[in-house]
């Protein structure tokens, strides 16, 4: 996408942009076949549920929020982001997320400062990363999706290390991601989707110069936070097992574990990064489910408890090696679809 201008004060200001990534957009591998006689919580086959598929019951007028009379630090901007989100939110008649201020944030601001500083906007990271890698990374274990916003002239930037953001500028965001219209509106759905809990914000602002006016790059990372989870290893070879384990909070029931592959991180240009502006989460090749079907592996499942060891290994292609990403799937409330709460990545060499 060709870099925009536009002239205020006889500088110059760079033109936003927006990606957003989403989830898997067809049923999982491996779609379990039912037993003679399945338990009655076990009487479907799964289905990943797309962000915002679920209508929201209450369409109500949205709240207004004052907007603040000074710019503000990067917490303060955060916060006030937060509560665009809640209000486009409770709009639809959906209940708030928190301020995810730990691994959701911290991948989030990672991501925000890498793209304003060589000015490109994707999901992918100048050194190759993924947003459920960096997640990892930072030690979140939930499901993640992410929202970017940013410029993409792919010119090299000095962040500005004690930034002040223009509320404005924030409130221009948030309206670009919510006020998108069928069919391009994923960043509005990923808001809307109705199992985020939290949402972790990056901010990241360029230093002003004498012929540009700074303007801010946003990553939203919104998180489904059902359950804690067993650490996983950084590293394995190909072949390895791996545990996989964890107890879901009440309202979710664990349902099956699924392992997907992608290729291995390697360093992007921007000029790259500006090609790959939609990210899927990657579909499983392998799905792994509990008591009442036929699986190649039995998740153990205790009430709100599950486990089972799982192999590193995708049989369908010749080379092993890449970035697995395990994935655990649970029930929500009184709901018999299959959701997709906690995704984590490991590097197989």
């Amino acid at each position: 996408m060709v870099y925009q201008i536009a002239v205020m004060n006889s500088r110059r200001i760079a033109l936003v942009f927006l990606a957003a990534c989403s989830s898997p957009a067809a049923q999982p591998a491996s779609k379990p076949v039912e037993t003679a006689a399945p338990k009655a919580a076990a009487t479907v086959g799964a289905t990943q549920e797309k962000h915002g598929d679920r209508p929201a019951s209450n369409t109500t007028q949205p709240a207004r929020i004052e907007r603040p009379s000074k710019r503000l630090s990067i917490p303060e901007a955060r916060t006030y982001m937060l509560a665009l989100i809640n209000r486009d939110r409770a709009s639809q008649g959906l209940g708030p997320v928190t301020l995810d201020e730990g691994a959701a944030t911290a991948a989030g601001q990672a991501h925000a400062e890498d793209m304003a500083k060589l000015g490109y906007l994707g999901h992918w990271g100048s050194d190759g990363s993924v947003p459920e890698e960096r997640h990892t990374a930072a030690g979140g274990a939930d499901m993640v999706l992410e929202n970017a916003l940013c410029f993409t002239d792919e010119q090299r930037r000095t962040l500005d290390a004690s930034p002040t953001i223009d509320p404005a500028q924030i409130e221009r965001a948030e309206s670009l991601f919510f006020d998108e219209v069928p069919p391009n509106d994923g960043h509005r759905k990923n808001i809307l989707k109705p199992a985020h809990t939290r949402v972790g914000i990056g901010v990241a602002q360029p230093v002003e110069t004498d012929k540009e006016i700074a303007v801010p790059c946003f990553a939203q990372e919104f998180v489904d936070g059902y359950g804690t989870y067993a650490a996983l290893p950084k590293k394995a070879k190909a072949g390895a097992t791996v545990h996989v384990e964890g107890v879901l909070a009440e309202g979710a029931r664990p349902s099956g574990v699924g392992v997907a592959r992608i290729a291995a991180p390697r360093p992007l240009t921007p000029a790259e990064l500006n090609k790959r502006r939609s990210y899927p989460v990657p579909k499983p090749f392998q799905m792994y489910w509990g008591p009442g079907f036929v699986t190649p592996i039995q998740v153990k499942i205790d009430g709100p408890r599950f486990s089972i060891d799982v192999p590193l290994a995708d049989k369908s292609q010749a080379g092993q090696a890449g970035l697995y990403e395990i994935s655990v799937w649970a029930k929500l409330g009184g709901s018999e679809e299959n959701t997709m709460v906690s995704l984590r990545t490991i590097l197989v060499e």
